[in-house]
């Protein structure tokens, strides 16, 4: 039979890695994936959860991708598009080294995705292989009626991502401008941090456009300078 072939349903900034992800007291969260990875027979599926904003997504991407660097097979799908997809779009996916799936919380409601997930779960475990799940909030309080899905997320090894604080954005925000080669005085994260939107990936969408900017005008980044380009 002609193994299945998936490719990637995200694009992933060169960026976003396992190692460039930036959590006060997560990085127990980084450590266990890059491990299980390797190695996922003797461990148990992972489920990843937290607020918006908490990270949750860079690591499921980052870890598909280092994943497919590593020569593994993977997919992952975010459940959000339920509604135009079929749930048999799960059926055979444990051929697959490392599977990710995205919003669980968004087929509370939906008995069959529900079942397909379950099936889905027992299927990767039985052939060791890796599955990561990410949610909002834990398996219990995530609106699931199927009570053998819920244990089963229960059983994972399971991560709470907590929120960056302002201090932990301005670092990240810094981290990032270093990786582009850029100089991002205090003054000036703190200034996007207070005018702009505070999501991250809208900060770093902006830190982009600074970036080429300095690079035309050739100039530093500096409080006058970002006003200028953003306005």
């Amino acid at each position: 039979m002609q193994p299945l072939q998936y490719t990637l349903a995200v694009t992933l900034p060169e960026d976003e890695t396992l190692d460039s992800f930036y959590a006060t007291g997560q990085t127990a969260a980084v450590a266990f994936l890059k491990q299980y990875l390797h190695n996922p027979a003797q461990q148990s599926p992972v489920y990843l959860f937290g607020a918006s904003g908490s990270g949750k997504s860079h690591l499921l991407y980052a870890a598909c991708v280092q994943a497919q660097e590593q020569g593994f097979t993977s997919q992952l799908l975010t459940l959000d598009d339920w509604r135009l997809l079929s749930p048999r779009l799960l059926d055979d996916l444990e051929q697959l080294d490392l599977v990710c799936l995205d919003n669980i919380q968004a087929i509370a409601g939906e008995l069959s995705w529900q079942t397909a997930v379950f099936d889905l779960y027992n299927r990767m475990a039985e052939q060791g292989k890796a599955l990561i799940i990410v949610g909002n909030q834990a398996p219990q309080q995530l609106g699931l009626q199927l009570a053998d899905l819920v244990s089963r997320l229960q059983a994972c090894t399971a991560f709470q991502l907590r929120l960056l604080t302002d201090d932990d954005k301005q670092k990240l925000l810094q981290q990032k401008a270093r990786l582009r080669g850029m100089d991002l005085p205090d003054e000036v994260a703190r200034y996007l941090l207070n005018h702009q939107d505070r999501d991250i990936r809208a900060l770093v969408a902006i830190l982009d456009k600074l970036d080429k900017a300095t690079i035309v005008h050739q100039r530093k980044l500096t409080i006058p300078f970002v006003k200028e380009i953003l306005n």
